[in-house]
């Protein structure tokens, strides 16, 4: 499940005028945690930052729970919608608050874009508000890199090693030249051709006593 943490900019921004002029900017990152969504934010920015002063002045976790996107929208829509369930007990509506994210150009686009991801939700729901927020941009998560980072984690594990020895030492009995070995924790996964070192042929039994 994603978690979008907010981090603010701070820096010197070019205007179109020419002039430059101090900004604090915020954007939405899916990370694992504050450390990550500050590194990201920093690495997206600094191809864009010629000098001057650049800092993070905070990051924060939010409540959005789901983004519904639109590439052709230019703004982010937050939006607050009630889930509301019946308590069997006391026969009284329930409402759980929940925030989406919604992509679009403008207020009628955010509306009929939520509307339009929330099809084929089976519970009943209602809008409280549709706000416009200042983000400037959503960086999604960079599975590829995470993956291979917790992979790497894995095999560099000591009681991995040790029963990938085990297991290349039993190869090389056996004369086996090559095994492709994978490691995954049920979401990332990497893989490795290990070249088994082949021992000396052991000698035939003599015949001859």
């Amino acid at each position: 499940m994603a978690q979008w943490i907010e981090v603010r900019a701070r820096y010197d921004k070019m205007m179109e005028n020419g002039s430059v002029k101090k900004v604090t900017e915020p954007y939405l990152v899916d990370a694992l945690s504050c450390t990550e969504a500050e590194a990201r934010v920093t690495e997206e920015l600094t191809p864009f930052i010629s000098g001057g002063d650049f800092r993070i002045s905070s990051v924060v976790t939010t409540k959005i729970s789901e983004i519904f996107w639109d590439a052709s929208g230019d703004r982010f829509y937050k939006v607050k919608v009630n889930f509301i369930t019946l308590d069997e007990k006391t026969a009284t509506e329930k409402r759980t608050a929940t925030y989406i994210l919604v992509q679009a150009s403008s207020f009628k686009e955010a509306y009929d874009n939520f509307i339009d991801g929330m099809k084929g939700t089976m519970a009943d729901y209602e809008i409280e508000a549709i706000n416009e927020t200042k983000l400037v941009d959503v960086y999604r998560a960079n599975l590829a890199s995470e993956a291979e980072r917790e992979a790497d984690k894995m095999l560099r594990d000591p009681k991995v090693q040790r029963h990938v020895k085990k297991f290349v030492d039993a190869c090389a009995e056996g004369g086996v030249e090559s095994v492709t070995m994978t490691a995954c924790d049920g979401r990332t996964v990497k893989s490795a051709t290990i070249e088994i070192p082949q021992k000396g042929n052991k000698p035939k039994p003599n015949d001859n006593g």
